[in-house]
């Protein structure tokens, strides 16, 4: 039982109000404090309990693999219970036999719960909305990862309306608080690499412990908000038992680790996935993961992919009043100035023009006042890098080269178009 676990449950106990909650015996290190601190608003049972009722119906939240609730149907007997799922994760190898599944898109399982919640006019008390509230911010990453959808937003304003208190969900995110935890931390961040696989900034670090400790993937959380790449991995050998812990963060939508992890048999979901390698050795399967990402990954978005191709651009034996016409006449604020070879030799704009027009030297070639250096980008570099040169130099337009030559321009407007609408 992880966070988004806890906040589905704690809803399905108010819209449900004549069925009990049934504990797990395994609760994720990460919701423990929560957990400690909420206990009796819960009111478990334990699936011990479960041996002699009679089930007529079950509902269950955020799984829908038959592995991760096994612990609950050993102990359930002369029933034949009627099933029914709320999963945000993919559910298309969904193995619980028979069961009815909610389908519904939401970067939380708490906020499909939640949507129910609201249509059914369920009223929380305060510690009921924080409880969910937190389940929603911790698997949307406080509502900033790809995977967050509107259901997450209107939810997480209904919880606040409740009464949720942001500083009590701020303070049960800070999971990384033990000794233990700290040290791994540290040897992370002194270990960690960097590789651009595919297009993509992949960040990879390799610890080996003598046995798991609790709270491993707080860790990674924090590591990947530390180091902000599009894809963390995070493997972790075991010496005594000879297993890897294979923890994976992503940030973007191309990079689906519950895809890339089930060739390991590990699940989650897009942003968010695990899986436990039995009997292998830590550094051959970190080799093998780089392998099977670089057959794997999909390649990122380049700047030739989102550039404008048709440029308008301005000689450099023009004068600055007859770029001042043509950039009026083609509407732009700026333009990329060609010699006669075609090759790039400055950038003039509106204020490199107004200092013309104020000094009344219209008819100086714009050669004069055009900027110089100009930054460019070549065709094949990602989008990392259109973001890093347009953050580091200040600049509002890219011009796009290929061998040498103007091949196309990205605007400061061309990239965050880019940005609301991609899917890489």
């Amino acid at each position: 039982m992880d966070l988004d676990c806890l906040g589905s449950l704690i809803l399905i106990k108010k819209i449900y109000s004549g069925y009990r909650l049934v504990r797990s015996s395994q609760i994720h290190p990460a919701a423990r404090n929560l957990y400690n601190y909420y206990e009796a608003l819960f009111d478990f049972i334990s699936p011990k309990d479960l041996v002699k009722e009679h089930i007529d119906n079950i509902i269950i939240v955020d799984t829908c693999m038959a592995e991760r609730v096994k612990e609950y149907f050993g102990y359930i007997h002369k029933s034949t219970p009627e099933i029914r799922i709320i999963d945000h994760h993919p559910t298309e190898n969904c193995n619980i036999l028979g069961a009815a599944i909610d389908k519904g898109c939401a970067g939380a399982n708490t906020s499909l719960v939640g949507k129910l919640a609201i249509a059914c006019g369920i009223n929380l008390s305060a510690e009921e909305a924080t409880i969910a509230l937190t389940g929603i911010y911790a698997d949307t990453g406080r509502l900033i990862f790809e995977n967050v959808t509107r259901t997450d937003y209107e939810v997480a304003a209904w919880l606040i309306e409740m009464g949720a208190s942001l500083k009590l969900v701020r303070s049960f995110l800070e999971t990384v608080m033990e000794d233990d935890q700290i040290e791994v931390l540290n040897r992370i961040m002194m270990n960690k690499s960097a590789e651009v696989i595919q297009g993509h900034s992949i960040l990879f670090s390799y610890l080996e412990l003598d046995e798991n400790i609790n709270g491993l993937a707080a860790v990674v959380e924090k590591i990947n908000e530390i180091e902000n790449p599009d894809a963390y991995f995070a493997v972790f050998y075991l010496v005594k038992t000879k297993t890897v812990l294979l923890i994976a963060r992503s940030r973007k939508e191309k990079i689906d680790l519950h895809y890339l992890l089930h060739a390991y048999g590990g699940g989650g979901h897009q942003a968010a996935a695990s899986a436990k390698i039995s009997d292998c050795d830590g550094i051959s399967f970190l080799g093998r993961l780089k392998v099977h990402l670089e057959n794997s990954l999909a390649p990122a978005v380049r700047a030739r992919d989102i550039m404008t191709k048709k440029v308008y651009y301005i000689n450099e034996k023009k004068t600055l009043l007859e770029a001042s016409m043509y950039l009026e006449e083609v509407n732009h604020s700026g333009a990329p100035v060609l010699n006669e070879a075609g090759e790039i030799t400055g950038f003039i704009d509106l204020k490199d023009i107004m200092k013309g027009r104020r000094a009344s030297v219209m008819q100086s070639p714009v050669t004069a006042y055009m900027s110089k250096p100009v930054i460019t980008a070549e065709g094949s570099v990602t989008m990392r890098e259109v973001e890093r040169l347009f953050y580091r130099h200040h600049i509002g337009h890219l011009p796009v080269t290929e061998d040498s030559k103007l091949a196309g321009i990205i605007t400061r407007n061309d990239y965050l178009e880019y940005q609301i609408r991609r899917n890489d």
